[in-house]
């Protein structure tokens, strides 16, 4: 029986690997980003129908020190050269226009004196195809400007520019991520217990539950962008938790009685109870955000809840049999990190209990950075989301330094029917000029810019490099803001609704569109996501601490234990600047989660020691040398594992991993030192007993 259980464990999991590898896709296209009924992405969908999937993009170019007549055939040469390749519409370059004209002097070459120029560049912009065309097409038009000598530099810039880098910074993480933290565990194994047999548990409940939840996401058709290439390190540092107690448990049980069949169930007997709270908390801390409008944060959320709960599966099972066939008549020494980890522990408890005021004094201390909960706000500038030193962030700071065109929003006016835009090219003209003298306004492309003739605003649209739509009933205008930043254009967008109704005669209708606003709509859900995770995630804490504890008391001292850490990091967030944008609002919630997991071990093993008749402080001095160690050995992978998360290329990706790192081990240390000294300073409580249908009741005769 034993046997077949682990073969059919081996085979769920190969079979899930499969297929993995063959659907396995990468996708950061801005149709994977949104739900199909989101408002915006109607809007969006719409445009991009009525004036032909198309968008521009940036090329700047810096050019040499060399003739004019040179200068201008290699620009010529470039152009020819580009119009030719595929998904490329139309190139608009000084070439066309009088250095005189408006388009040369706001888009093209804003200084005459500097080396520096641009092209505007209408490209194919299909927002749910899943290849990588925008990759081979801007690597494309950087080979061919960097073929001809008069180009010194050449700088791209355009949500293709951003779509492709994401799904490049995507497969360096997957490739980086999953590996290192499977080496790290597997080197931490076998330090910490000193044996391959106990390592190879780890490892497979570990890998197993997340080559499986990963196959299923894949088989379902999802793929991976940037937040969901997340979910195997996340899985992978949250299923070995479990399974650490189970590994204590069984050894600590095979040395009492020698027979690892019994060892495994006492083991399983001993850990449900608790490990089943904590899987609980940390399925609810990621379920919080199930509701969220970002459809990969819903994608991240649900299936790593669903790896979450197979990993205790795994754990309560699998992992059990494998323990009781590997250690079939063998027995293992206890390991020097034990012996050493347990003395180390003592010896703080020891301190502890002498020195509660300076520990109650640094946690206080560390407060101050609460501070910074009230600067904390949303964010999203595409530019920041890579490290300052890679190829996006020095393009965008290239074409700022040139005074060039960058970060459009799309403005559409809709006419009335069966009217034409030459009707209303005046209020046009008036409205595109008076936006460019709006704060964080670069410059306004209209198609009037384009074409001195109203005549030809009646001509097909592509005459106009796609300005008019398909039917000739909309106009296009492409404001070109200063920054990225979606609380900039928020800031903007009120501004632009004000003008429309003073300038636009009564009839014409304002539709902004375009990723930029996308984006930024984005933030809207992230905050709401976040205050309403928090109080999700807190209530279902709550109640979940309630039934493992079975008293109000130590169940409202262990949320606030485990709150305030991550009220610590948020603020810490605020004071730094570090905006909440779609992968660090995960750290609230989750943190939480997986902070009120150790903080459930120790209080059990507390309420232990109490019903063994030992006073408060020494049932306090008894969990932390039961059950520390291994919290610190399961914070310590996790910290190990979402620090890794920090080399990410994409900064949300790497400040989620750096920021969740540094919340966990705040929890560890309010758990080892602040819930201790708590709990010590508790003079009578009254525990529930098993067998009973009694509540405890919490008492202390002075104030915490």
């Amino acid at each position: 029986m034993r046997r077949a259980v682990l073969v059919a464990w081996l085979t769920l999991t190969v079979a899930a690997a499969v297929v993995s590898v063959l659907r396995f896709r990468i996708d950061n296209s801005v149709g994977v980003w949104f739900a199909t009924d989101d408002p915006a992405l109607a809007d969006y969908r719409q445009f991009l129908d009525d004036f032909g999937h198309r968008e521009w993009t940036v090329v700047a170019l810096r050019r040499t020190r060399a003739p004019d007549a040179v200068l201008r055939a290699d620009r010529d040469a470039m152009v020819s050269r580009l119009e030719q390749m595929e998904h490329v519409h139309w190139v608009l370059s000084a070439s066309e226009f009088p250095d005189t004209s408006e388009v040369v002097r706001r888009f093209l070459k804003p200084d005459p004196r500097s080396p520096h120029e641009a092209l505007l560049v209408r490209i194919t912009n299909d927002i749910d195809t899943a290849d990588a065309y925008r990759e081979d097409l801007v690597a494309g038009i950087r080979a061919v400007a960097e073929d001809y000598p008069s180009i010194a530099q050449v700088h791209v810039a355009g949500t293709a520019v951003i779509n492709g880098e994401l799904n490049r910074a995507a497969r360096r993480d997957m490739m980086l991520f999953f590996p290192a933290v499977s080496v790290f565990v597997s080197l931490l194994g076998i330090v910490l217990f000193r044996n391959f047999r106990d390592t190879a548990v780890l490892l497979s409940v570990s890998l197993g539950t997340v080559i499986v939840t990963q196959g299923l996401l894949m088989g379902v058709g999802y793929p991976l962008n940037m937040i969901t290439i997340m979910l195997p390190t996340v899985l992978i540092a949250l299923s070995v938790a479990d399974a650490i107690h189970l590994i204590h448990a069984f050894h600590r049980a095979q040395a009492s009685n020698g027979d690892s069949r019994a060892a495994a169930g006492q083991a399983v007997r001993s850990i449900a109870w608790p490990c089943a709270g904590t899987t609980l908390t940390t399925m609810a801390g990621f379920l919080a955000f199930a509701g969220s409008s970002v459809v990969p944060v819903f994608q991240l959320a649900l299936f790593a809840s669903f790896g979450i709960a197979l990993a205790w599966v795994l754990t309560m099972t699998g992992a059990p049999l494998l323990l009781s066939v590997l250690w079939e008549n063998k027995r293992r020494a206890e390991p020097p990190a034990a012996r050493l980890g347990a003395a180390l522990l003592d010896g703080w408890a020891s301190w502890l209990q002498r020195h509660p005021r300076w520990i109650a004094a640094s946690f206080a201390l560390g407060g101050i950075s609460l501070v910074g909960l009230a600067s904390l706000e949303a964010d999203t500038d595409y530019v920041k989301f890579f490290r300052s030193d890679t190829r996006v962030p020095r393009d965008y700071r290239a074409l700022v330094e040139a005074g060039l065109p960058q970060n459009p929003l799309n403005l559409v006016i809709q006419l009335p029917p069966d009217e034409r835009p030459s009707m209303y090219r005046e209020p046009l003209e008036e409205f595109a000029h008076q936006l460019e003298t709006l704060p964080g306004v670069h410059a306004v492309l209209s198609p009037f810019l384009l074409s001195s003739s109203p005549e030809a605003l009646a001509d097909r649209a592509d005459n106009l490099g796609g300005m008019l739509s398909r039917q000739a009933d909309q106009v296009q205008l492409i404001v070109m803001m200063d920054h990225p930043s979606s609380q900039r254009l928020f800031a903007l967008l009120p501004r632009i609704r004000a003008l429309a109704r003073e300038v636009l005669p009564h009839g014409l209708r304002l539709v902004p569109t375009g990723t930029s606003l996308l984006w930024a709509n984005m933030d809207d859900g992230v905050i709401r996501t976040q205050k309403e995770s928090l109080v999700i995630v807190c209530v279902v804490c709550f109640g979940i601490l309630l039934v493992l504890f079975r008293s109000i008391g130590l169940s409202v001292l262990g949320l606030a234990i485990s709150l305030y850490p991550v009220a610590m990091v948020l603020g810490l967030m605020g004071l730094l600047g570090i905006p909440v944008n779609m992968a660090t609002v995960l750290i609230a919630g989750i943190a939480v989660g997986l902070a009120v997991d150790d903080t459930i071990h120790f209080v059990i093993a507390y309420q232990t020691s109490r019903r063994g008749s030992y006073d408060s402080a020494t049932a306090s001095r008894e969990a932390m040398v039961g059950v520390g160690l291994r919290m610190v050995m399961t914070s310590v992978i996790l910290v190990g594992a979402f620090a890794g998360m920090g080399l990410s290329d994409f900064m949300p990706t790497s400040q989620f991993g750096l920021l969740s790192s540094l919340t966990i081990m705040l929890a560890l240390a309010a758990d080892l030192a602040l819930l201790p000294a708590l709990l010590a300073a508790l003079s009578r409580v009254t525990l529930w007993q098993p067998g009973t249908d009694r509540w405890s009741r919490a008492f202390t005769e002075r104030s915490l």
